[in-house]
């Protein structure tokens, strides 16, 4: 399956389908799933294109909220369905260790071929010396 399929039938489970108002949820799914545009968005939901991101924010916070809670229970508490969605969406989220440096993600960024200057850049320091 798709893993934005899979995310949107991740959102249907019971213990997901109660989360964030129906308005809340299209916006969301739409904006930051489907990756349609805000005007788009809001001219189908019938609000204010301010209002569509918003609306996202809102229910991913909500989403986020509910994720910890139900992490803080015991897995074995979760439908058969939500604990087999959320199997195969961890295994699509691989996370390679060479994007953490000290407990901070830092990206597509290789530490090991940054310039001088680069790192220079990044902390704030010149590389300038006092007789230039």
């Amino acid at each position: 399956m798709n893993p934005l399929e899979l995310l949107k039938t991740f959102l249907k489970v019971p213990e997901l389908s109660t989360v964030g108002s129906p308005e809340e949820r299209a916006a969301f799914i739409a904006l930051r799933i489907d990756g349609r545009t805000v005007r788009d968005v809001g001219e189908t939901l019938g609000i204010s294109k301010s209002h569509v991101t918003n609306l996202a924010d809102l229910f991913q916070t909500k989403l986020a909220k509910k994720m910890m809670e139900m992490r803080r229970k015991s897995v074995a508490t979760w439908s058969a369905e939500c604990r087999t969605l959320y199997e195969e969406l961890s295994d699509l989220m691989l996370f390679d260790d060479g994007d953490w440096l000290g407990g901070h993600k830092v990206g597509n960024f290789d530490t090991n071929r940054a310039s001088q200057e680069d790192w220079a850049e990044m902390r704030g320091r010149s590389l300038r010396f006092d007789d230039e």
